[in-house]
């Protein structure tokens, strides 16, 4: 009798020593599967990032102006403009003043953000001198009638150059190279950016209820969550970080001061985006760490 109890006890402890490894080994297994989770929550985070500072920087026309008012791009592209007028118009006949006064009086600013516009309209892509022709022709009549000179055929003739010339220094100072290698893209993507956004923040949002839903415990759902948020910032971090620790913008060889300028202050201030999300997402990390510390300490006092 006493070695059937004895027997008993040691299948009832076999079972028991069974039951735990079999425990231990599922749940070695589910801490694998949530943490593949959580890798694709950080990759889903980083694309996202990545989707979102794109709409907010390279495909919006407000943040391109806003970076050439904040880098005072207009007030150098008037001043280069200017300075190449007046040695048109040295070499021409003219008074220097009258290069300095159309300058002056010509709205710059217009024709640059119409420039801009049309990136982001899909109109014509080509720098429009029609009005900058008409005015420039205005003025050079008005010189004229001021100084008492004749508009003979051969002086139209050379007004006539001298306008073409103009102009082409005129398209030169208004385009933008690096701008017009990327503006055709600008319109057509656009809307596969939008997609890709509104696709990942959905899938962020399933990979998050899958975690929270998926779990009895409620501390590992916010710690596989954190891991997430960790990795997406981490990612996120590194890009911005590594072009800037190389110093590449500043290198950029480009030969205005204008262009240098909004080149390097429009790359940096998008590299900015990047931080901000990383703080959002380190911010979003402490919360869920915080809430993983509550719950765990509630289940370890269980």
């Amino acid at each position: 009798m006493q070695e059937n109890e004895i027997e008993k006890e040691d299948q009832q402890e076999s079972q028991r020593q069974h039951h735990r490894r079999h425990h231990h080994k599922k749940s070695k297994f589910k801490s694998v599967v949530y943490c593949v989770l959580s890798f694709f929550l950080s990759l889903t985070l980083f694309l996202f990032s990545i989707c979102m500072i794109l709409n907010f920087t390279v495909f919006s026309k407000d943040y391109m102006i806003n970076t050439m008012e904040s880098q005072g791009y207009y007030n150098m592209v008037k001043y280069e403009l200017q300075t190449r007028m007046i040695n048109l118009v040295d070499a021409s006949g003219f008074k220097k003043d009258f290069a300095v006064n159309f300058t002056n009086s010509y709205d710059v600013k217009k024709a640059v953000d119409d420039y801009i516009a049309s990136f982001y309209s899909n109109d014509s892509t080509l720098v429009e001198t029609t009005a900058f022709k008409q005015q420039l022709y205005q003025a050079v009549k008005q010189y004229a009638k001021d100084e008492n000179i004749e508009i003979t055929p051969e002086v139209e003739n050379n007004v006539i150059y001298f306008i073409n010339e103009a102009a082409n220094i005129y398209v030169d100072q208004i385009s933008i190279p690096f701008f017009s290698v990327i503006g055709k893209y600008l319109y057509s993507a656009s809307s596969t950016i939008n997609i890709l956004s509104a696709s990942l923040a959905i899938l962020t949002v399933i990979l998050v209820c899958i975690i929270s839903f998926t779990n009895q415990f409620k501390h590992r759902r916010y710690r596989y969550i954190c891991y997430g948020l960790i990795g997406g910032a981490l990612t996120t971090f590194t890009l911005p970080t590594a072009v800037l620790s190389l110093n590449m913008i500043p290198k950029v060889n480009i030969t205005t001061h204008s262009l240098y300028n909004l080149f390097v202050g429009y790359f940096n201030t998008l590299f900015y985006y990047f931080y901000i999300c990383v703080a959002v997402m380190v911010v979003l990390a402490v919360i869920n760490f915080i809430m993983y510390v509550k719950y765990y300490n509630k289940y370890r006092s269980a």
